[in-house]
């Protein structure tokens, strides 16, 4: 009886192993915290503000009125919530909220646009307060009039001297010239504002991407990497990454030749994160019909990154990802658990072991726009949030690291 338990436990052993590799390793503590919060919410958006504190942006809901709102969180403790505006409509991407490099803070929405024919057509809204975050500036949309953004992707990152980076999926050219491929497919554009606030020249960063998947900016410096879902000829939607810089000069570079083809959107975004010493980025893909989430270290810049590590072939995806000080990185991921879902942590060495495997939650997650999950690390303890279809609420998860 004995020996026939331990075969039953061999072979559930084994079966946990294949579906995640090293995953033996010990779990990471995780404890939750609560958002400020009076009322339902949804979209949130986690940053690491200059002086070291975690600000989290959100939005409440009442009735028909959406309010983007804020707190700060440092040694144990929350700021009082903030509203940074009231939108009397639906708000598409996650609303973003952080801190410039001067002190002050930018926020960015966008609100759908009620005299189009497209559906989902939005604007973007900027603004910036000096006062954290009791007064802002008058909304300002940082682009030129033929722009026309797609409702469901933008991503920001500061920069040096209060500067702000700012990324969008632009349908301008959408159903134009339809003879020439180049002229008729979401493009990806760029601006960056300067320290007085003032938006320069519109970037072209590459002129035919998947238009459902969101896009992320990270900055080291003055350069900037942007991965996003490309869209190559055959209907490959590979992740792609630019490397630009607020003068315009540019390169685009694949992330990883996993050549999925797809007839359609997958809405389902990668994720950069850039330090002094590298870079990592993650992604999800289906291209041999499995979802899988992947991660790709990058020591070096100019030599783009490296073969990619496996982290999960069960995958929902979504993932987001850190880099921490010893070079290795953290990912959060949503993974398939057949009815539900679950969301998982790890730490993942570049040398492709993937350490401290640690499940976060288990349950529904919303359709869009708030299907994402969104991290930040202030000091050894990495953030994670998430939203619960359930109670209705976002979630937020602090993980500390050994």
């Amino acid at each position: 009886m004995n020996r026939l338990i331990a075969k039953k436990a061999a072979a559930v052993l084994l079966l946990f192993r294949l579906v995640f590799p090293s995953a033996m390793a010990a779990e990471l503590s995780v404890r939750e915290l609560s958002l400020p919060t009076v009322a339902l919410n949804q979209q949130h958006h986690l940053a690491q503000m200059q002086d070291g504190r975690l600000i989290v942006s959100w939005v409440e809901t009442f009735g028909l009125r959406n309010d983007i709102r804020f707190a700060t969180y440092a040694h144990g403790r929350w700021s009082p919530a903030q509203t940074v505006v009231s939108i009397d409509d639906k708000l598409a991407a996650a609303p973003v909220v952080l801190g410039l490099s001067d002190g002050t803070l930018a926020t960015a929405w966008m609100a759908a646009v009620h005299d189009s024919e497209n559906p989902f057509a939005a604007d973007i809204y900027l603004a910036r307060s000096s006062d954290g975050g009791r007064t802002w500036s008058a909304p300002l949309k940082p682009y030129l009039d033929p722009a026309r953004i797609y409702d469901a992707q933008m991503s920001l990152a500061p920069l040096p001297d209060a500067g702000l980076a700012l990324v969008w999926t632009d349908g301008r050219h959408v159903g134009q010239a339809p003879e020439n491929h180049s002229d008729s497919r979401f493009q990806l554009m760029a601006t960056v504002l300067d320290k007085h606030w003032r938006p320069g020249p519109e970037f072209l960063l590459d002129n035919d991407v998947c238009s459902c998947c969101s896009s992320y900016t990270d900055a080291r410096g003055n350069e900037l990497i942007t991965v996003y879902r490309d869209h190559l000829e055959g209907d490959v939607r590979d992740i792609g990454a630019v490397r630009w810089n607020r003068g315009g000069n540019s390169r685009w570079q694949p992330v990883h030749d996993d050549h999925w083809i797809l007839n359609g959107c997958p809405s389902n975004g990668p994720a950069i994160d850039l330090a002094d010493k590298g870079g990592v980025a993650a992604w999800f893909t289906a291209a041999d019909g499995n979802g899988r989430v992947k991660v790709s270290f990058m020591q070096d810049p100019a030599a783009g990154f490296q073969a990619p590590i496996d982290i999960d072939d069960q995958a929902i995806g979504h993932a987001s990802v850190l880099l921490l000080d010893d070079g290795s990185a953290m990912i959060s991921w949503r993974h398939n658990a057949g009815p539900e879902e679950e969301l998982w942590l790890a730490r993942v060495m570049p040398d492709g072991r993937i350490m401290d495997r640690t499940l976060v939650y288990r349950g529904g997650f919303p359709r869009w726009p708030s299907r994402h999950v969104d991290m930040a690390r202030i000091g050894n303890d990495v953030f994670v949030a998430w939203m619960d279809p359930v109670q209705k609420k976002v979630r937020l998860a602090a993980v500390a690291l050994e």
